[in-house]
């Protein structure tokens, strides 16, 4: 694992606002993963009829907070098809770096997919209220809201704000189903951005509805 090459699909802050991909060639993001040890062991391990994916969680850096846990995540691909996990190599819980708390936020990165792996990025304590000039499409605001993020408007602008079950729910059901999409898409290496995030996009919509939809009949 020398480094991501071109072709990996990235979930960043202000991706939901553009619904394309951040590329880049090298940044903090990346070298995080790049730097991961190959005798990492696993925190637990999802096991299905056809296969095996093991969940890595990284040391947390202090001005990071994780919004999701190795179990939370095993909740939820536990109520997708199990074949969808066919070939994931591994999913992991990354702690965040000092070079990454420089970023600024509209090229910080939430998730990535890359080759059979999916990383969710350790998110900043000060990014639990982010600023954004003015409101983003109308779909884009609901989609926040939907997670229990809430709006509030300044004489500036708008603040977007977070608070830990809201964070959680977005990366469960936003980021993570997100780049599940792009490894359940088959043709993601062929396709072109805009298409690949489509398809990404359609494919955390749909099952984030689904499995809502199932615990609801549940109850």
């Amino acid at each position: 694992m020398s480094g991501l090459k071109r072709g990996s699909s990235e979930r960043s802050n202000r991706y939901s606002e553009s619904k394309y991909t951040n590329w880049s060639r090298y940044n903090p993001f990346d070298l995080e993963i790049s730097t991961l040890p190959y005798n990492l062991r696993s925190e637990l391990n999802i096991e299905t009829d056809t296969a095996v994916v093991p969940i890595y969680i990284r040391d947390l850096h202090t001005d990071f907070v994780r919004p999701i846990e190795a179990e939370d995540v095993r909740e939820l691909l536990c109520c997708v098809p199990s074949d969808l996990l066919n070939s994931l190599h591994g999913i992991y819980l990354l702690g965040g770096t000092s070079k990454q708390l420089r970023v600024s936020k509209k090229h910080f990165r939430y998730g990535c997919y890359h080759f059979g792996r999916i990383y969710l990025y350790a998110f900043p304590r000060w990014m639990f209220r982010d600023y954004w000039e003015q409101l983003p499409k109308p779909t884009i605001v609901e989609e926040y809201k939907r997670m229990g993020a809430q709006w509030k408007q300044s004489k500036s602008g708008w603040w977007l704000e977070f608070d830990r079950a809201s964070l959680k729910r977005f990366y469960l059901f936003d980021v993570l189903l997100h780049e599940l999409g792009h490894h359940a898409d088959k043709r993601c290496w062929s396709r072109d951005t805009e298409s690949a995030e489509r398809y990404a996009e359609w494919f955390a919509r749909e099952y984030a509805r689904s499995i809502a939809k199932s615990s609801a009949n549940l109850n």
